[in-house]
């Protein structure tokens, strides 16, 4: 077996420990215990194991004056080769944020090769983050975030546990735009069915529509069974107008639905006191 994984290896100026017992191994299997290799062995040994002539020879010589397959070692120190491309923190830190944001970037900055300083990022030498926007906040904005969040604590719990309100007086109020459909909508039809012709005026103006959306905490009995699930009701900005053309659906001046086209603070303060 190890022959065969000898033969598959190309031609290379070290070998392992391993390696070199194989080869020693197929010289006892075909010499025997004498002392001088018989005819042949070598050349066969060395077409085998498709390593140098001088390879075979020098494993052989090192054997019978060393005492045997015990005295195979590798004289390769520790490390050997050309030495590892070391990655320049403060060169790095150098380059502008804005600058550095794709490995090509980075190795561009650092004079150094793409594969490289992936290989170091493989290593933790350097980290890749998601670095996201934050509010610009002022002092008094932190103030107020601070206050809001000590207003929400339970006044008996601050001396030993300080924990927050139950909130179940409170209502959460949100707003959302949703499309009237989508650009590109998947779906699954049999063999023999044919996908909806889905048509509209311009793709990228399509119609929206607007909801307000009510909900507050669910509530629980003792037995732990929901009572309340918490959802109250969501509402569209929509507005009752009159048709301006004669259409196949309606007639010139009726009553129909449409989107709001705008929605100011006086709309909201009515839904809020409803």
């Amino acid at each position: 077996m190890y022959v065969d994984a000898l033969a598959n290896k190309n031609n290379r100026e070290q070998y392992t420990v391993e390696d070199k017992r194989n080869i020693y191994a197929m010289l006892l299997a075909r010499n025997g215990e004498r002392g001088r290799l018989k005819n042949g062995v070598l050349d066969s040994v060395v077409r085998d194991a498709n390593c140098s002539r001088r390879c075979v020879s020098r494993i052989w010589n090192e054997t019978k004056t060393g005492g045997g397959v015990n005295s195979i070692k590798n004289n390769l120190k520790l490390k050997t080769g050309r030495k590892k491309m070391s990655l320049d923190i403060e060169a790095l830190e150098a380059i502008p944020p804005g600058e550095r944001t794709t490995i090509r970037q980075v190795a561009a900055g650092l004079n150094m090769s793409k594969s490289t300083v992936h290989r170091r990022l493989k290593e933790k030498v350097m980290r890749r983050v998601s670095n996201e926007l934050k509010p610009s906040l002022t002092e008094a904005n932190k103030k107020a975030r601070v206050a809001y969040c000590l207003e929400n604590l339970e006044p008996s719990s601050l001396e030993d546990n300080p924990t927050f309100k139950a909130s179940f007086n409170k209502v959460h109020l949100d707003e959302k735009i949703f499309y009237h459909t989508r650009k590109t909508q998947k779906m699954y039809l049999s063999h023999r069915g044919e996908a909806p012709k889905r048509e509209c005026k311009h793709k990228n103006h399509m119609q929206q529509i607007m909801f307000l959306s009510a909900m507050a905490r669910p509530r629980y009995d003792s037995q732990g069974n929901c009572v309340f699930d918490g959802k109250i009701g969501v509402w569209a900005f929509v507005d009752w107008v009159q048709a301006q053309k004669k259409s196949a659906n309606r007639g010139r001046g009726e009553w129909e639905l449409k989107p709001s086209s705008s929605v100011d603070t006086k709309v909201i303060n009515i839904l809020k006191t409803k």
